[in-house]
């Protein structure tokens, strides 16, 4: 359907910058819930004049506005604040007839009336990749006009003035299932078994692949739910020239451990995972080859375990040449070793 889309502490910054711990009394995964909130969205098309009445408040008072702040602070990400209120204005220059009739308004709206369809289907298959005790319900928020497509932290935010989304409401909907995923595998953080790197900085990198790269491997595996033509991570994953570029570029990414430091790890970790997509597609290529080859409880038991053993499980199956190779540098020779094969 179309329409005229941190951890702070640590070193590498998540996707899930905060998600609240469920309830003691909460219900199993097939029982999750989503709370559409719309109210943000809503005025900034339909009331723009009070929003720029209210000035800097509205960032302080909108929980949507307040997680994309939280956002920014946690990646490193600007936000353009000038552009922002630009747009707001242009808004406001729209009779009351072209902002109820604005896009945005009827693909929010759209993904509203779709809510119960959505979580039909959604739930199942979400619910396939994690344990079964594992409450991921949530609100989601809906925003225009800031840099992020989407994240979550406390809440997702979806911002349906993306050019990403071209208009397409079905892309939405997949990405949804990447979102909503990571809140799962956040809860699981606090239940892994295995003991952490002593290296906060490679831990946290090992994590982002694991988590990023399921999240997409979640959303690749709904397309047949929710169709993404437009979205390009999927056409990366289903190249294998372009998982064995990326991979290359991670292995090159886990080279540099212990060889730059903090601040520039962090910076080429942004890069070559984030941008470059490297985390997403070689995390995505890594789920789907412990899937098609163990099984999908293999695959969530690896979450259970944590990213050491998803990196492990993965190694085990695959070739040499397309391992993932995690250096680890001896604080008393400086030999250089993996901690993974």
């Amino acid at each position: 359907m179309r329409y005229s889309k941190l951890l702070a502490t640590l070193p590498v910054m998540f996707c899930v910058l905060s998600v609240p711990a469920p309830a003691q009394e909460a219900a199993r995964c097939l029982d999750s819930k989503l709370f559409l909130e719309t109210g943000t969205l809503e005025k900034i098309v339909r009331h723009p004049e009070a929003v720029i009445e209210e000035g800097g408040a509205f960032w302080e008072n909108e929980p949507a506005m307040v997680h994309v702040k939280g956002w920014s602070e946690g990646t490193g990400v600007r936000i353009p604040y000038m552009r922002w209120w630009t747009r707001v204005g242009q808004m406001a220059e729209l009779s009351e007839e072209e902002r109820s009739d604005h896009p945005l308004l009827l693909m929010t709206d759209s993904i509203v009336a779709m809510k119960d369809d959505f979580l039909i289907n959604a739930v199942p298959h979400l619910c396939s990749f994690l344990p079964e005790h594992i409450d991921f319900s949530i609100p989601v928020y809906f925003t225009a006009f800031v840099p992020p497509r989407s994240f979550v932290s406390g809440g997702i935010v979806i911002n349906v003035s993306a050019s990403y989304w071209k208009e397409n409401v079905e892309n939405i909907l997949n990405n949804l299932t990447h979102e909503i995923f990571h809140v799962g595998y956040s809860h699981m953080r606090r239940e892994r078994t295995e003991v952490a790197l002593e290296d906060e900085q490679l831990y946290g990198m090992l994590d982002y692949l694991q988590n990023e790269g399921m999240a997409t491997y979640v959303g690749y595996e709904a397309v047949s739910l929710f169709p993404a033509p437009d979205e390009v991570d999927y056409h990366l994953l289903e190249d294998p020239k372009d998982v064995t570029r990326l991979l290359e570029e991670v292995n090159n990414l886990f080279a540099a451990v212990g060889t730059v430091s903090g601040e520039e790890l962090q910076r080429l970790s942004w890069r070559k995972g984030v941008t470059d997509r490297g985390y997403y597609i070689v995390g995505a290529h890594m789920a789907q080859t412990i899937d098609s080859n163990l099984g999908r409880a293999a695959l969530i038991g690896t979450i259970a375990e944590g990213p050491l053993s998803f990196v492990r499980t993965y190694n085990s199956l695959v070739s040499s040449d397309m391992r993932v190779h995690i250096p680890v540098i001896d604080a008393e020779t400086g030999e250089t070793s993996s901690v993974l094969e």
